[in-house]
């Protein structure tokens, strides 16, 4: 596969930064995830058998910190985040920065977080939002519940609330398909729609639905930033040659996955269908900042970034 000229030159100017230790941690730790025994492990045990397996030993890490007085109102527990401690400010801290740089964020723009978690990327914002405002999504319970006693108490301009989706790594009791999933927003809602480490985990049906969504409650002339899993010849010879984080070596139907058991687990898409997918409904591709989880020694983030605007 081939880009087409202006594509490769929209991917390769962004090529300038040096990687953040956090986007180092992030490669490292995957890696360790998705290759030798440490891959089937991961494959044949339920992703929630392993949370509690491991919250022992979480709970008594934060038992340490409260002890210790070390963390603050505003920094999850262990036990609790599911999406991974290390690095949980550095890496808001860093998304902050392509929301402003990339996106145009002002301090009054109303936002909407897809996926938001258990407040990664809220928590950075509630220093920047200072006349805006703040709407998070997630599948996830236990994330809500905790940024709505943690987050909204203290900022209630910063709202969360449960998308009961099915899938079938964080969510298998969901109720919704994603493919059907009506955003609870009117049209033409906010400056800004992000979604970290979404994309990376629907299916092709899923993604394409989710972005009539987003191109929907988008007002004229805003943004949407996303991540996700890029294949292009870069990417493609680091997974060939055993260099890439994440091995998508099982191909389905307009995408690629690491796990033919659970396949939302992680999930890659071909670099050239994103423009055309972004224009189907009417999002203008602006940028491709691609990532580090593809073993290429230039890269920009953990992930790769993909900026977009509504026409």
């Amino acid at each position: 596969m081939n880009l087409a000229e202006d594509e490769k030159e929209m991917v390769n100017e962004t090529l300038t930064r040096t990687p953040s230790e956090v986007s180092r941690q992030f490669y490292a730790r995957e890696y360790w995830r998705s290759h030798g025994v440490m891959k089937f492990v991961r494959r044949y045990t339920p992703f929630w058998w392993r949370r509690v397996l491991r919250a022992p030993y979480l709970f008594a890490l934060d038992s340490m910190d409260a002890i210790l007085g070390r963390g603050n109102d505003l920094t999850p527990p262990r036990y609790l985040n599911y999406a991974g401690f290390k690095g949980f400010a550095e890496a808001g801290q860093e998304h902050l920065r392509y929301f402003k740089e990339f996106c145009g964020l002002q301090p009054h723009h109303r936002v909407l977080d897809i996926g938001c978690g258990i407040g990664r990327m809220a928590v950075p914002l509630t220093g920047y939002l200072s006349t805006g405002s703040y709407e998070g999504l997630d599948i996830v319970p236990s994330g809500i519940r905790w940024c709505q006693q943690h987050i909204t108490r203290k900022y209630p301009n910063f709202h969360f609330q449960i998308a009961d989706i099915h899938n079938k790594q964080y969510n298998p009791g969901g109720r919704c398909k994603p493919s059907e999933y009506r955003f609870p927003f009117p049209d033409g809602e906010f400056d800004l729609v992000f979604l970290i480490s979404v994309f990376s985990h629907l299916l092709p049906a899923d993604m394409d639905h989710y972005i009539a969504e987003i191109s929907r409650v988008l007002r004229p002339g805003a943004k949407c930033f996303f991540t996700a899993f890029l294949l292009d010849d870069v990417a493609r010879r680091g997974v060939a040659e055993g260099k890439s984080s994440l091995q998508f070596v099982y191909e389905l139907s307009g995408c690629w996955t690491t796990d033919p058991v659970t396949p939302e687990t992680a999930v890659g898409y071909d670099v050239s269908t994103i423009a055309p997918l972004l224009q189907r409904h009417s999002l203008s591709l602006d940028a491709m900042y691609l990532g580090g989880w593809s073993g290429r020694s230039k890269f920009f983030s953990y992930g790769d970034l993909v900026t977009a605007t509504k026409a």
